[in-house]
């Protein structure tokens, strides 16, 4: 017999207003067949062009979203955080991954089976706005970085990805962002040695500090210009 989550799920609510507006409507039926997972950062992974059964909410943590060539090139298109649905896309109909996840941190996830979504948003109109000005949210920002990726700089877009991680964390102190310039360089879909001279340059120029797992935002002021004039430019 698989575990009760309900008091658990009860405690975040109580204390996390983000999840509590999600699911403050949500009926006990559903509830009670919702499971928290939790898994290292890596230790989550779910493939393009496989199915699978679940929907997930993100209660805590940050995921990848990426898209893979057939030659194994990853693209980046997103990055999810508390509140973001994982398996929308497919929740009707038996369709594969559009995409890839992964996570990038340790992550904490609720689980719930398709069937039983599909279920929750129709009975809950809260879920229900919810869902769609998120997923609406969600597809305006893979437009825009689907626009960036094309018509700016790679030092544009490297800068511009700092900024938007900086200000996703929520905290004006919180200066360092958990990425090396591999992972960078799938995010931004090109070689690591791109990314790297682009790295060095940011470094040189005392906007940035690099360490083996992190970038340390040294001079956001100055990240900022940057950004600003090198989308004037082409690499």
């Amino acid at each position: 017999m698989s575990k009760n989550y309900v008091l658990e799920i009860s405690e975040i609510l109580e204390n996390d207003s983000a999840i509590y507006e999600i699911m403050c409507q949500c009926p006990y039926e559903i509830l009670r067949r919702m499971i928290i997972r939790e898994y290292k950062a890596k230790e989550f992974i779910l493939s393009q062009g496989e199915i699978y059964n679940n929907i997930y909410i993100v209660l805590d943590g940050e995921l990848g979203i990426y898209v893979e060539s057939e030659h194994g090139k990853k693209y980046y298109l997103n990055t999810y955080r508390k509140g973001n649905y994982i398996g929308e896309l497919e929740m009707f109909g038996n369709h594969p991954y559009i995409s890839s996840v992964e996570a990038l941190t340790n992550v904490k996830l609720l689980e719930l089976n398709k069937a039983d979504f599909i279920k929750w948003v129709k009975m809950d109109k809260n879920l229900n706005d919810y869902f769609i000005r998120t997923l609406c949210d969600s597809t305006y920002i893979l437009c825009s970085n689907m626009g960036t990726n094309t018509l700016y700089s790679l030092k544009s877009r490297i800068c511009k990805y700092f900024i938007d991680n900086i200000n996703a964390s929520g905290q004006a102190d919180d200066m360092k962002i958990t990425i090396n310039s591999e992972m960078l360089g799938e995010y931004m879909a090109v070689t690591q040695r791109s990314v790297n001279r682009i790295l060095k340059q940011l470094k040189e120029s005392g906007i940035i500090e690099i360490t083996k797992a992190h970038i340390v935002i040294k001079n956001l002021e100055k990240l900022i210009e940057e950004e600003r004039q090198s989308a004037r430019k082409t690499d």
